[in-house]
């Protein structure tokens, strides 16, 4: 990317940030974030501004947003609701009048690769399926996220291994289209948020 145009993108990404994690926060007020959700949340949030930065013909503020609020569904308000988060995501997201927020969390699961249904296919849905896929309580190699959310939810574990060679086409596909090598994810996150 040419030096100008990337110093443009970079004060995008800036002024994107800004307003994005004020409505996230808000959020996960509202919706009673335990401190771990609303780490690992914001860790995905900036994980998919910075994707979204490098990406054209996006809606950015939709996609950031989605990032950051991908596990609303994992809210303790919701927890005795019998649907699995992402779905819940998606409808307490559209309930909010964020419906185009809610139809990227519903795909972000390691999971929906699986599945016709929430397969991510369009850029933006891809995004933030592969912020989540880097994003833990920091940012991970893609295969040592993909093996530690197995670990901490066995009940998926097998459905986890299925999908990882999807996830592996995804993460290709990504770092080609925005041309962001994996092992420079880390380093342009910390830039943006020392």
């Amino acid at each position: 990317m040419p030096p100008r145009l990337r110093t443009r993108v970079n004060h995008e990404v800036t002024r994107l940030s800004t307003a994005v994690e004020a409505t996230a926060e808000a959020f996960y007020r509202r919706y009673a974030y335990p401190d771990r959700l609303a780490h690992h949340s914001r860790l995905v949030g900036r994980i998919a501004t910075v994707l979204a930065g490098r990406a054209r013909g996006v809606d950015r503020r939709t996609v950031a947003l989605a990032g950051y609020l991908h596990d609303v569904g994992r809210s303790p308000l919701l927890r005795d609701d019998p649907r699995e988060h992402h779905e819940l995501s998606l409808l307490a997201l559209a309930a909010e009048g964020l419906a185009d927020a809610g139809e990227l969390a519903l795909r972000h699961p390691v999971y929906a690769v699986l599945d016709e249904a929430t397969r991510p296919r369009t850029l933006p849905e891809r995004i933030v399926f592969y912020a989540d896929r880097r994003g833990g309580m920091e940012i991970l190699p893609m295969e040592a996220r993909i093996t530690e959310t197995a670990e901490r939810h066995p009940r998926y574990a097998a459905e986890i291994e299925r999908s990882r060679p999807l996830a592996r086409e995804i993460e290709r596909g990504l770092s080609a289209e925005l041309d962001l090598r994996p092992e420079d994810l880390a380093a342009e996150v910390a830039a943006r948020w020392p």
